[in-house]
């Protein structure tokens, strides 16, 4: 499995929910979720992740 890390988590899951905004401001609107999914935990980005691309990746597999 390549390297991965909570920056990749972030953005592969930042990715999958602005795929289903239709909305206006989409700049703030990706800022926010950004900002949501950086100050989450670890265990959290994993369970996201895991749920989007049906893999069973843990807390220890990500590199720093």
């Amino acid at each position: 499995m390549s390297n991965l890390t909570r920056d990749l988590l972030i953005k592969t899951i930042v990715a999958n929910e602005m795929q289903l905004h239709q909305g206006s401001d989409y700049t703030q609107t990706l800022k926010s979720k950004y900002h949501k999914w950086q100050h989450e935990s670890s265990f959290a980005l994993c369970q996201k992740y895991n749920e989007i691309n049906h893999t069973r990746i843990t807390v220890d597999i990500l590199n720093s």
